[in-house]
């Protein structure tokens, strides 16, 4: 009887340590989906400033609008689903100057 309880918890905490390691996992892969939006971002402002054909402005905004709201989409995911246990910066733009990872 000894043994079995043994076993049963050696079982009950790597099936512990594994649902930890897929959480740490899942949180390394939303970090890097938000600094892969911020970069885009990021990019979008800087095609949009430097633009000059009047053919293109217009393509500029588009780009720079939807890479903004990807990137506020997926902070609020993120906040909404709380699988980050560090803090999160409240506003959009302090993002990019906390180092949360």
């Amino acid at each position: 009887m000894e043994i079995k309880n043994e076993a049963l918890l050696k079982v009950v905490d790597l099936i512990r340590r594994l649902r930890e390691y897929s959480r740490a996992a899942q949180v390394d892969e939303d970090y890097l989906l938000v600094e892969e939006a911020r970069q885009e971002w990021k990019s979008a402002r800087e095609y949009f400033n430097t633009v000059t054909e009047p053919d293109l402005i217009d393509h500029a905004i588009y780009a720079l609008e939807a890479a903004e709201k990807r990137y506020v989409y997926l902070l609020k995911k993120i906040r909404e689903e709380q699988v980050l246990g560090k803090q999160i910066p409240e506003k959009v733009e302090d993002y990019g100057r906390a180092r949360v990872f």
